[in-house]
């Protein structure tokens, strides 16, 4: 009796030890002419920093929740990686040739290894803003072009797990799918015709996808970004053609696709974390919110950012600022008063913000004898001062150049409640909100507004 319970209890600790042994990653790696002190991995509610030594080795031991994709980040550079429980990884690369180099060892290294390939594949793609300018016919030639090109990758790669390859399938059909819903807004956006709609027979072979399945949204971030993407497009059509405001459609679209649940509340949340302004919609808004949200915690996030957008509606009087000016001296708001402002809050590390930057300066231009004035409102670190003073020169930028005298945290960036940049604000020739969101110069209906009221 005695030998069968030592048999029993050894039994139960072989088993305990080996749940154990499958529940964590063990990963390591080696990094030449690195630069980086931490290799960081995060993604599916996990994140974990872990030191590189001097010799460029680092070793550690991931609990992660699940098998899925995670972000590996080492110095500035981020890529994909696969992660499965009870799995060793070893990565191997030279930071100086960090795509060309990057190369994994262990039990999911052919995922990794693809994935790598995956994202090379991806450099060579056509840029951007050639394929969404494209007609029709060959923006659908190209992007079934890429597509294809994933399928065969994948299919070719040797030693990839079932339960990988049947993901990886799906991912690569939501990016699909997501850049088709992408082309009449980014086509748009491109090419500055607003007026263009995109054939219906651009979405026909996808017209039975399921738009509503929780699960997959729940487990894919493809999936994520393509349901918000599709319904804002849903949303973009609906408020167009019946001329209501974007914000509200977009809920309404939601909550008329969706029954209550987690998914309804995210696309909401999400949705509203930058989309909510301070218009004549904003009531609405936020009374179809909180009727609906089953989250206290995003409530209340929305709840503090409805109040002080209530601050901002036009004709409440603009929060004031006084900040360093480029060429000497102090600038406030109430030096401006008498005219109309246009103010861009911007930093010099923002790639949208100095794209914004030529079509601002021809703005200037055709509108540089009328009563305006042209405010470009910097809210980079101090540490970045002569960077900004750098770019101005070097870009010839003009207008009134002012930096912020604590970037994000600076009073009137917070009055306003900036979260995302660059951000245009006009305000009147007596320091009325006009618009506390104003469209950005790349956006012909910026002139219109200024022809009204110039």
């Amino acid at each position: 009796m005695r030998n069968i319970l030592l048999l029993l209890f050894f039994i139960t600790l072989i088993s305990c030890e080996n749940d154990y042994k499958t529940s964590y990653v063990i990963i390591d790696g080696e990094l030449i002419n690195n630069n980086s002190s931490t290799v960081n991995i995060s993604g599916n509610g996990f994140e974990k920093e872990i030191f590189v030594s001097e010799d460029g080795s680092f070793s550690d031991t991931l609990f992660v929740n699940k098998n899925d994709y995670y972000s590996l980040r080492i110095g500035r550079e981020s890529r994909p990686v696969y992660l499965r429980k009870g799995a060793t990884l070893k990565l191997m690369i030279d930071i100086k040739q960090f795509d060309e180099s990057l190369t994994y060892l262990g039990s999911i290294a052919p995922e990794n290894n693809y994935l790598a390939a995956k994202y090379l594949v991806s450099e060579q793609e056509m840029a951007f803003d050639k394929v969404y300018v494209l007609s029709q016919e060959k923006f659908i030639l190209v992007v079934n072009k890429i597509y294809k090109n994933y399928i065969d990758l994948l299919n070719a790669s040797q030693g990839i797990s079932e339960e990988f390859k049947q993901k990886e399938y799906k991912e690569i059909e939501f990016a699909h799918i997501n850049n088709i819903e992408n082309y009449e807004q980014y086509y748009q956006y491109l090419t500055k015709d607003l007026d263009f709609k995109a054939e219906e027979t651009l979405y026909k072979d996808y017209k039975d996808f399921n738009f509503n399945d929780t699960e997959a949204y729940e487990t894919s971030n493809a999936y994520k970004r393509l349901l918000e993407t599709h319904y804002q497009r849903i949303a973009q059509n609906e408020a167009n053609n019946n001329r209501k405001d974007l914000t509200l459609t977009y809920l309404e679209t939601i909550n008329n696709s969706f029954s209550d649940g987690s998914v309804k509340e995210q696309l909401m949340f999400n949705y509203l974390r930058y989309g909510m302004k301070a218009n004549e919609a904003l009531e609405s808004v936020y009374k179809l919110y909180k009727s609906s949200s089953q989250n206290s915690d995003n409530l209340s996030k929305v709840t503090s950012s409805y109040k002080v957008l209530t601050k901002l509606t036009p004709g409440k009087p603009s929060p004031k600022f006084i900040y360093e000016n480029y060429i000497g001296g102090m600038t406030g708001l109430e030096d401006l008063a008498g005219k109309i402002v246009y103010i861009d809050v911007w930093a010099t590390w923002c790639g949208p913000c100095l794209r914004e930057i030529p079509a601002l300066k021809s703005l200037e231009n055709d509108y540089h004898n009328k009563n305006i004035a042209f405010v470009s409102l910097s809210i980079d670190e101090k540490k970045d001062y002569q960077k900004w003073r750098t770019i101005i020169a070097d870009k010839e930028l003009t207008g009134i150049q002012l930096m912020a005298d604590n970037n994000w945290n600076s009073s009137f960036v917070t009055s306003y409640g900036i979260k995302g940049i660059p951000r245009f604000i006009l305000i009147d020739t007596v320091g009325n909100i006009i618009n506390s969101d104003a469209p950005r110069p790349s956006n012909p209906e910026i002139r219109k507004i200024l022809d009204e009221l110039l």
